[in-house]
């Protein structure tokens, strides 16, 4: 079973998320909070695997909650559930250690699989904000990578490029005028400057990071 404490200050926000989990079979509600201080006192107390966590709350609001929370059970994986769907929030929770981010008109069936998405160790976002999220992660990356130096070169930018279209190692060996084992080589040295394990990934760190559009 996945234990999910609520997070919200307002009561009928709280009962309708209840109403909207109770049917599913394999998600429990353990408890509901309405502000931050009650919200770290129940993960002590109830240790929840997912947290729904609102924004816009009184004293403590959802992000400080958050960092928080982590801080206390860095194992959690919390969710915002908001009506909010600014840029600044959106960077603001994903920094703060956010797992996912949603709008709480978000459909039933979408929210049960974000809950199963985050339990897994993966991390989820209303498809309406990904424009924003990409844009605002580019803007950010930008400004990091300028401090840390970090590029690709042109013969790389091509290579991931190609990747992001499906192409095969034995394609882009033809279209570079390479061999296979140059492709090879040449990639596993953007996955290793990249930190990434996979080509998949290579490529999402390099969008992420504002070096490939």
């Amino acid at each position: 079973m996945i234990r999910v404490l609520l997070v919200d200050d307002h009561p009928v926000v709280r009962q309708g998320l209840h109403g909207m989990l109770a049917s599913v079979s394999d998600v429990v509600v353990v408890g509901e909070a309405a502000d931050g201080p009650s919200a770290l006192e129940q993960v002590s107390q109830l240790k929840p695997d997912v947290v729904l966590m609102d924004i816009r709350m009184v004293g403590l609001d959802g992000i400080q909650t958050t960092q928080k929370l982590l801080g206390l059970a860095p194992e959690v994986k919390i969710i915002v559930l908001t009506a909010h769907d600014d840029q600044e929030y959106l960077l603001r929770a994903f920094e703060a250690g956010a797992h996912g981010y949603l709008l709480k008109n978000i459909p039933r069936n979408e929210l049960v699989a974000a809950i199963h998405s985050v339990h897994h160790g993966e991390r989820t976002l209303s498809p309406t904000l990904m424009t924003k999220a990409l844009k605002g992660l580019g803007e950010l990356a930008r400004h990091q990578r300028k401090q840390q130096g970090l590029s690709l070169s042109e013969a790389e930018t091509q290579i991931l490029q190609l990747v992001a279209q499906g192409a095969t190692n034995k394609e882009i060996a033809e279209k570079q005028f390479w061999s296979e084992t140059t492709v090879k080589r040449r990639l596993s040295n953007i996955l290793d400057k990249l930190g990434a394990s996979s080509r998949s990934e290579a490529v999402a760190t390099a969008v992420r990071l504002g070096l490939l559009e």
